[in-house]
């Protein structure tokens, strides 16, 4: 199945150039056939390669495994075989919104022979994943210096103002608030990104699931399903779920809009007399 990927070079000040591969996928798919063809077609030269990724758009760089079918597919020996239709380079920026559904983006680094591997979020803007050498001698992971500025789950970075506050979620008739943590800083949409704890989760599906009473109610709630989460938003079409992610913590974001909602966040040290 084929995964909407960018893949191309870094420009300074944030900005990229791509194009398009159609059989693309996750780290552990596109970096091995990264650096086969660094290493063994361009003979370990950045600059290179860099070059000829940008002359086509992509069907495959999986050569000879997917070999050309015609309606304009032509191999290109030691790199992968090159797309029916030709777009052309994309260029912009990592902090752009993502035109058009994509998943990954792989930006090589000729400055520092590494790839930039940035994940698109549910927000519409480019995260950033991970940083790899693509020399395979040397285990292939490079530590990134920018990853303590990297705010996981809510696509953002403390450098924007991004960081996990924590407060206190308080529901409807509760004695008392629930641990919860916000992300304060503006995101795409005017969604108010939370996460929080299984334990937090439960709590939160015992305090607002609806009873034969509440039948018709215009309030989401939340539903467990097996290990994970539902958070149902009932509208004309009846219920629509929406299934809550986990960040790298392992915590539940809450990142879309729950109109009609009757919870309050407040500072944790406030407590309810």
């Amino acid at each position: 199945m084929s995964c909407s990927t960018l893949i191309g070079v870094t420009a300074s000040g944030g900005a990229y150039a791509v194009r398009w591969l159609h059989w693309g996928g996750d780290p552990a798919q596109v970096l091995p056939q990264l650096r086969r063809i660094w290493q063994h077609t361009f003979d370990r030269r950045t600059l290179a390669t860099g070059e000829a990724l940008l002359r086509h758009d992509w069907l495959t760089l999986d050569y000879p495994r997917h070999p050309a079918r015609g309606n304009g597919q032509r191999p290109v020996p030691g790199v992968g075989v090159t797309a029916g239709l030709q777009d052309g380079i994309r260029r912009g920026r990592v902090d752009d919104p993502i035109d058009g559904y994509l998943e990954w983006m792989y930006l090589i680094d000729v400055a520092t022979d590494t790839v930039v591997v940035y994940e698109a979020t549910c927000h519409g803007r480019w995260l950033r994943h991970s940083r790899h050498l693509l020399d395979p001698d040397s285990g292939g992971h490079l530590l990134d210096p920018d990853a303590d500025g990297q705010v996981l789950g809510c696509g953002g970075y403390r450098t924007h103002g991004h960081r996990w506050h924590t407060v206190r979620l308080w529901l409807p008739d509760a004695r008392t608030g629930l641990d919860t943590e916000i992300c304060l800083a503006p995101h795409l949409s005017t969604t108010t990104v939370l996460r929080f704890t299984d334990a937090t989760a439960h709590a939160i599906t015992a305090a607002t699931a609806p009873t034969t009473l509440q039948a018709g109610r215009p309030a989401p709630w939340l539903r467990p399903v097996g290990p994970q989460f539902d958070l149902v938003v009932p509208d004309s079409c009846g219920e629509r779920p929406y299934r809550l992610r986990r960040d790298a913590d392992g915590l539940l974001l809450l990142d879309v809009p729950a109109p009609g909602w009757s919870w309050q966040l407040r500072p944790a040290q406030v407590t309810r007399r």
